[in-house]
C-alpha cells in the first residue's frame, strides 16, 4: 500500500503545475508514513543564515527562529552527516555518528531540544549532483517511525525529483545539468573538499567537517592538483569555477 503512495508521489511530482501544489503532495505522502514537517534545502553552509537555505518547508517555526539564533547548524550532527554522506539516513544513525565526538553531549542536548518542538524522529534525504551535495530533504515528526531500506531508497529518488522540481519553478536551471566541457573524474570525497575549499576554509577545518585528518584532506588537495593541473589549492579552485566543476 505504502509503496503505491510512493510510486504515485514519483508520478505526480513531475507533473503537478505550481510548487504550492507540490508542497500539497509532500504533505500528502508524509501523512501516510506518520510525519507531520518537513524542510526542503539547498547545500547546508555554517557561515551562512539557515533560514537563507530553505527552498520549501512545513517546520515548526519557533524550531526555526530558535535553530537560527543558537546557530544550532555548527554543531547539528544530522547536518554535519550530511556532508560526509553518500546516501540517505535518519536522524538517530546520525547522532550515533558522532557518539565518540567530544561535542556529543552538545549533539544530544539540540536534538532534545528539538523534540520538545514536535521534531522527535526523521529522516534526511540529499540530493546530489556532478558537483557534489546540492540540497536535501529533511522529514520528521513528534512520533518515532521506521522506514524499511526500501522504503528509504524510493523516497530519497521521489525527493530528489521533488528538489529539482522547485529550482524549476523557482527559475533555475536544474542542478544535475552537466557542463560538456568539464572531462574531469573526481570522487565524492575529493567533491567535498573542493568546495569546501572554495569557502576558503583550511585542511584542519575540512577534515573536521569530513570527519578525516587534515593530512587526508592534504592528500585529496593534492590529487585534485593534479587532476586539475593548478599550481597550488587557490589556483585548483579557480579552474574548478571556471570549468564548472563548483559554482
Amino acid at each position: 500500500m505504502r509503496f503505491t503512495e510512493i510510486m504515485h508521489f514519483l508520478v505526480t511530482t513531475s507533473e503537478v503545475p505550481s510548487s504550492e501544489r507540490l508542497s500539497a503532495e509532500i504533505e500528502r505522502i508524509l501523512g501516510v508514513y506518520g510525519f507531520k514537517y518537513y524542510c526542503v534545502f539547498h547545500q547546508p553552509k555554517p557561515i551562512e543564515n539557515a533560514a537563507e537555505l530553505i527552498v520549501a518547508a512545513n517546520w515548526p517555526p519557533e524550531w526555526v527562529k530558535r535553530y537560527v539564533a543558537k546557530k544550532y547548524i555548527v554543531m547539528d550532527p544530522t547536518i554535519r552527516f550530511l556532508l560526509r554522506a553518500n546516501r540517505s539516513f535518519s536522524w538517530r544513525d546520525a547522532v550515533e555518528a558522532y557518539r565518540d565526538n567530544p561535542h556529543y553531549r552538545r549533539m544530544k542536548a539540540m536534538m532534545a531540544d528539538g523534540k520538545a518542538h514536535g521534531l522527535t524522529s526523521g529522516y534526511i534525504f540529499p540530493v546530489f549532483s556532478r558537483a557534489g551535495l546540492i540540497g536535501a530533504t529533511t522529514i520528521g515528526g513528534p512520533e518515532d517511525v521506521e522506514l524499511s531500506p526500501a522504503e528509504v531508497a524510493l523516497l530519497e529518488t521521489a525527493f530528489r525529483n521533488a528538489y529539482i522540481r522547485y529550482l524549476e519553478f523557482m527559475g533555475e536551471a536544474p542542478a544535475t545539468a552537466v557542463q560538456p566541457t568539464a572531462e574531469i573524474t573526481m570522487t565524492h570525497r575529493e567533491i567535498q573538499t573542493l568546495n569546501n575549499l572554495a569557502e576558503g576554509r583550511t585542511s584542519p577545518e575540512i577534515g573536521a567537517i569530513l570527519n578525516v585528518s587534515s593530512n587526508t584532506v592534504d592528500w585529496y588537495v593534492a590529487s585534485l592538483q593534479a587532476k586539475l593541473k593548478a599550481r597550488n589549492r587557490n589556483h585548483a579552485v579557480a579552474l574548478a569555477f571556471r570549468q564548472g566543476l563548483i559554482t
